[in-house]
């Protein structure tokens, strides 16, 4: 089984059956996607993922997301589990509630999605300044861009650590001590507030908790919108887990491929 990786979509209708498209026409029936899917609240997307519903079962393709921090967490919590444990935001594209685990191929699959949005304090803000404007107008339109739920919590880390190891982990965030990626946030390049990085960082410091425990051979994530091929040592043990992250939408880097027979991962073109 080889399916096709996705990284951060953000609701892009064009990079979205980009995707949908390539696995269609490799003959690939699976997307794993990581996360920044982009559910979001309105019609807007609503239409967007009715349209890509309609795509995916047209191609027959399922897409297995690892929801992100920019999700609209009231909606995805409002889905009631299948039996085997995926939430249906549609038929063909299936949401793993966080620590979800499978098996494919013989492989052990651990599923923790989530995140820390380091833009928090400013996401709260603009919604907050929009609907002061909305109210003020007498609109009853409202926006939400923030949800608390997004970041990962210790009831989280329990409950991906009870299953014990797993051979594959796909992530939204990655765990700290990923070289190639402290190196590229190191002096706060967008000039992030110190308290929501370290909000952030409070996540990023669950997960890396839950890679330590579970020593997975490989890790797949997105979140940070650029490639990374590193790995994470497992602090103590005599264990590496190799780390791919994958690029956002517009980004050749967002598509890749994951070998489940070999234990291989390809990015890019």
């Amino acid at each position: 089984m080889m399916p096709l990786l996705v990284g951060d979509t953000h609701g892009s209708r064009r990079w979205i059956a980009r995707a949908i498209d390539t696995a269609g026409w490799s003959g690939n029936s699976a997307i794993i996607h990581v996360g920044d899917l982009g559910i979001w609240p309105g019609g807007r997307s609503t239409q967007t993922w009715e349209t890509a519903e309609e795509r995916l079962a047209e191609s027959n393709v399922t897409m297995y997301v690892a929801p992100g921090n920019h999700e609209d967490y009231d909606q995805i919590e409002a889905l009631t589990p299948r039996d085997d444990g995926w939430l249906p935001f549609r038929e063909h594209i299936l949401l793993a509630p966080r620590g979800h685990r499978t098996e494919w191929w013989g492989r052990s699959i651990l599923w923790l999605g989530g995140a820390g949005s380091v833009d928090r304090t400013w996401r709260v803000r603009s919604d907050a300044i929009d609907n002061r404007k909305y109210e003020a107008y007498g609109s009853s339109k409202r926006v939400k861009s923030w949800w608390p739920q997004e970041a990962l919590t210790d009831e989280d880390v329990e409950r991906a650590i009870a299953g014990g190891h797993a051979d594959v982990m796909i992530c939204h965030d990655a765990p700290i001590g990923v070289q190639a990626i402290d190196d590229r946030l190191a002096g706060n390049p967008h000039a992030f507030k110190a308290v929501d990085i370290a909000y952030a960082e409070e996540s990023r410091r669950r997960l890396t908790q839950v890679v330590a425990a579970v020593q997975p051979e490989i890790l797949i994530h997105g979140h940070f919108h650029f490639r990374v091929e590193d790995t994470f040592k497992v602090p103590f043990v005599e264990h590496e887990t190799r780390v791919y992250g994958l690029g956002a939408d517009g980004s050749e880097d967002a598509l890749g491929i994951l070998d489940l027979e070999e234990m291989t991962v390809e990015i890019g073109p």
